[in-house]
């Protein structure tokens, strides 16, 4: 049997997967029909390994996040089971990986914005590279609720707001600093006034 190994490469992380072809569904020699294994590298962070079912999880997960991400909605994902969770964490993103075994302890991966990049590009890569006769289980993508959509505007217009605000506040202040104040006042004496006209 001919065991078949391919590479998905990019800056931050590298995913590999091994297999064989599945003769009974008609796939030909370079085509990985049956997954045997596949891992995952992340810079600084832990080879990641595991069956189907986790990466279909980590798959799931990390496209529904980087859509949303990408939509300007913030929000945690959760897959089945909660092996795979990924949620914002400041400017970064945290995932969290939970192993399906009691005795290994769960493991946190902090992503920037071009590790996340480079993770869902592997991944899209693979879903829909020929070379592989595999059904992964990823939920359709859906077009977000007309709900999602006015959060995600009425969010971007109050931080619009504020930045308009500022910028109003900052140009008065930069046009009062330019205004010329007299500090030097005329002193009438009105009791010399009132005894001269007397």
């Amino acid at each position: 049997m001919i065991n078949l190994s391919y590479r998905f490469n990019q800056d931050s992380c590298s995913l590999e997967l091994k297999g064989i072809p599945d003769v009974s569904n008609g796939d030909s020699h370079d085509t990985i029909g049956i997954l045997s294994s596949w891992s995952l590298k992340i810079i600084g962070a832990s080879v990641l390994e595991g069956e189907k079912e986790h990466l279909d999880n980590l798959m799931q997960v990390i496209l529904q996040y980087s859509r949303s991400y990408i939509s300007g909605i913030r929000k945690t994902y959760i897959s089945n089971k909660k092996i795979v969770t990924i949620s914002p964490f400041g400017i970064f993103h945290k995932l969290l990986l939970n192993s399906t075994r009691k005795e290994v302890e769960p493991l946190e991966i902090i992503l920037d914005d071009s590790e996340l990049s480079d993770l869902t590009r592997c991944f899209d890569l693979l879903r829909f590279d020929p070379r592989f006769n595999i059904s992964w289980n990823i939920i359709e993508e859906l077009p977000f609720k007309k709900k999602q959509n006015l959060l995600r505007l009425s969010g971007l217009r109050s931080n619009s707001n504020f930045l308009y605000s500022l910028v109003f506040f900052l140009s008065i202040c930069f046009v009062l600093l330019f205004v010329p104040i007299s500090n030097e006042f005329e002193y009438n004496d009105t009791t010399r006034t009132s005894q001269s006209l007397s």
